[in-house]
C-alpha cells in the first residue's frame, strides 16, 4: 500500500511538473494543489524507507503550497538569490571537504545539497524571485544529484520522479529559452 501512495505522489508531481514546464500560461492554483497532495503522498512513503531528504524537501513544498493556496503573498520574502547561491556554494564545499576526508564521494552531502536546491528554488520561484526558466535548469541539477542517495535508500517511486523530473525540466527549460528570444 505505501509503494502505491509513494507512486501516486510520483505521477501527480509529474503531472503538475510537466503542466508548467509545456503550458505557457498556467494557473498557479492548479500546479500548487498537485504538489500539495503529491508531496504529502511521498512524505508518507518517504518515512517509510527511511529516506529523509526526501521527507525534507516534501515537507517545504507542502508548505509552500499550502501557503500560496491560501493565497499568502511570498514576494516579499527576505531570502534572495544572492543568499541562495553563498548557502549552496557551502554546501558543496562542504561535500567536497567530506569527500576528500572520506576518500569517497559523500552522497548523503550531495543529497542534502539537492534537498537544498529542491526546497530553495521552489521558494525563489514561487516568490517570483527566480524565473522558470531557471527553476528548471537548477531542478535538473537537484533531481540528477538526489539519485545517489534514492538509490542507496531504495526509495523507488522517488527515484522514479527524479529521473523523470530532470526529462521533463530539460525539455521545459529547452522551451523556455526558446521563447525567451520570441518576439510578440
Amino acid at each position: 500500500m505505501i509503494l502505491i501512495i509513494g507512486w501516486f505522489g510520483t505521477f501527480l508531481y509529474l503531472i503538475g511538473h510537466a503542466y508548467i514546464s509545456l503550458k505557457q500560461h498556467w494557473h498557479k492554483n492548479t500546479y500548487y494543489t498537485f504538489n500539495l497532495v503529491a508531496a504529502i503522498s511521498l512524505i508518507i512513503s518517504s518515512v517509510y524507507n527511511a529516506s529523509w531528504q526526501a521527507v525534507v524537501v516534501n515537507s517545504f513544498w507542502v508548505i509552500i503550497s499550502v501557503l500560496l493556496l491560501l493565497n499568502v503573498n511570498l514576494t516579499s520574502t527576505k531570502f534572495t538569490v544572492r543568499q541562495y547561491y553563498w548557502i549552496f556554494f557551502a554546501l558543496v564545499a562542504n561535500f567536497v571537504i567530506q569527500s576528500l576526508l572520506k576518500n569517497q564521494l559523500d552522497l548523503a552531502s550531495l543529497g542534502w545539497i539537492a534537498a537544498y536546491v529542491f526546497s530553495a528554488v521552489y521558494l525563489l520561484f514561487s516568490a517570483e524571485k527566480m524565473l522558470p526558466r531557471y527553476y528548471l535548469l537548477w531542478n535538473i541539477f537537484a533531481a540528477l544529484a538526489l539519485l545517489p542517495q534514492l538509490w542507496v535508500d531504495q526509495n523507488w517511486p522517488v527515484f522514479g520522479l527524479e529521473v523523470s523530473w530532470a526529462i521533463i525540466s530539460a525539455y521545459g527549460a529547452i522551451r523556455k529559452f526558446e521563447q525567451a528570444h520570441l518576439i510578440n
